[in-house]
């Protein structure tokens, strides 16, 4: 059997699209599961608006990410969600999920900056002493 040129060129760009879907999708998780190790401190609202434009109150439960982590205008994890696990201190082993709605200018490494709601939820509500634990967190 012969199949025209056009037939079977049409079957192998569909294969080599299938093939690399998955790749994709691939790389996708493993950003998402790629665990961070850090600190983390809370931050007040002030009747602020984020670097991702909105405004909100101390007892949503968001994040400022690091400067080298939310490049670009806007910046690129705006709206993202992060599962954040407390690792030491108060509330251990306590999570929270919140979103990405600034950026911590002053935070290194892995270091993110939480909303009192967020920091509260880590920590059985206690915000001090010394308003610094360690976390855990990744991209969900």
């Amino acid at each position: 059997m012969h199949l025209p040129s056009t037939i079977l060129l049409s079957v192998l760009l569909a294969a080599a699209a299938g093939l690399a879907s998955p790749v994709v999708q691939a790389a996708d998780i493993v950003q998402r599961a790629a665990a961070h190790h850090g600190e983390a401190t809370f931050y007040n609202q002030n009747g602020g608006t984020g670097s991702c434009g909105q405004k909100h109150k101390d007892s949503d439960k968001i994040v400022a990410l690091p400067a080298h982590l939310q490049t670009g205008q806007p910046p690129k994890n705006c709206g993202r969600n992060i599962q954040i696990t407390n690792t030491s201190g108060p509330g251990k082993g306590k999570k929270v999920t919140a979103k990405v709605a600034d950026t911590c200018p002053g935070c290194q490494g892995d270091h993110i900056d939480l909303s009192q709601g967020a920091f509260k939820a880590l920590t059985g509500g206690k915000l001090d002493p010394p308003g610094v634990i360690q976390v855990n967190w990744h991209f969900v």
